[in-house]
């Protein structure tokens, strides 16, 4: 019998040496430390994972536009590239600088393609070429969002106008049972071979999606994404958003929404992260990641509890707003003030919670 050496170095003459262990490196920022933590078990390496394919679910107003412009924004501080295939028609490049991005072209690549598949294929060709000419550094990352997968229109269910009349490949009057099911036939067909390019060229796909409610079930949980059953395989993580209202008096000012990941692959799935997402007089959304740590460390017992509304900071009682406005006008410098309370080994809580749905209607105090 031979020795496991030996049948090793037979098979390397036959088939080639094993493979190394597919692994994630690099990993684009989220700006928020606890989501961080939540997608991979630490504060400071970010969130979204270079090379995998991802999906940001949830309602509307509850920042996964800004989420993703954080890891686009995050690609090119690392010396990257990033694109965004706006499927809604909905994207500001003009309003998108205000949360950090740098829309300059060639940092910035905006697309408004018609179908699935041309929208993956922009990306796959846009991603070969920029390595293979190395325009940026090989372990550059590069960013792409798709907005969203439930606007995707593959391309058999495409029809279009033309001199008054439909054209395209099928009519609305052709229109069948079989087309409700084109989008989840067009990624189980396209995904597999897309994972691949992600991992090989280095790209962070960030899929945004929506939520819907499954009416069949009748136990458990009824939500559901669109695309059908092929990204929950192929997406490496799943985050699912839900969303509070923050009221002012009347005013709707924000959202306080809660990030679980449904699905992760690079660390223990089910954890989750909770932060402020602000509304803006010009239309953009920010997070409030002073406020939001201030909540964490709060909840955690990190800071002290004062009176209602008040933590205890450098031994006195203040409004938590106020220390975050606090720590805000210090910049990076107070930031990081607040993360050096993190503890090195955190360990989440363990919480049994019953499956619910969404609640956007809830109300939280500004």
């Amino acid at each position: 019998m031979a020795s496991a050496a030996d049948i090793a170095k037979s098979l390397a003459a036959a088939i080639g040496a094993n493979d190394e262990e597919t692994t994630v490196s690099q990993f684009l920022p989220s700006g928020f430390p606890p989501l961080d933590h939540a997608s991979n078990s630490s504060w400071d390496l970010g969130a979204f994972p270079v090379g995998r394919m991802i999906e940001i679910a949830g309602p509307p107003s509850s920042g996964k536009t800004a989420l993703a412009t954080a890891a686009m924004s995050g690609a090119q501080a690392m010396g990257g590239i990033a694109g965004f295939m706006d499927h809604e028609r909905s994207f500001s490049v003009k309003l998108a600088p205000k949360l950090g991005l740098d829309t300059t072209p060639g940092l910035f690549t905006f697309k408004t393609p018609k179908t699935f598949e041309e929208s993956l294929q922009i990306c796959v060709v846009a991603a070969n070429h920029v390595r293979q000419n190395k325009l940026i550094k090989k372990d550059a990352p590069i960013c792409w969002v798709f907005d969203s997968l439930a606007a995707m229109v593959p391309r058999s269910a495409y029809y279009e106008m033309k001199d008054g009349k439909i054209k395209g490949v099928k009519s609305l009057e052709d229109r069948n049972m079989n087309d409700n099911t084109a989008l989840a036939r067009a990624t189980s067909n396209a995904f597999p071979a897309f994972a691949q390019h992600c991992e090989d060229l280095g790209i962070c796909a960030i899929f945004l999606n929506q939520i819907r409610q499954d009416l069949n079930v009748k136990f458990g949980d009824p939500r559901k994404t669109t695309g059908g059953n092929a990204p929950a395989f192929y997406f490496s993580q799943r985050l699912w958003l839900s969303a509070s209202q923050i009221k002012k008096g009347t005013d709707i000012i924000g959202m306080e929404v809660t990030g679980k990941y449904m699905k992760n692959k690079i660390a223990r799935p089910f954890q989750t992260a909770s932060w402020r997402f602000m509304f803006q007089e010009d239309g953009t959304g920010k997070f409030d990641r002073q406020r939001s740590l201030v909540e964490f460390l709060e909840t955690n017992g990190i800071l002290t509890k004062g009176k209602p509304g008040f933590v205890i900071w450098d031994g006195k009682q203040i409004a938590k707003e106020a220390l975050a406005r606090q720590i805000e006008s210090e910049g990076e410098k107070g930031f990081k003030s607040l993360m050096s309370l993190l503890p090195a080994n955190y360990e989440p809580p363990v919480v049994v919670e019953a499956d619910t749905e969404i609640d956007e209607d809830a109300d939280i105090a500004a």
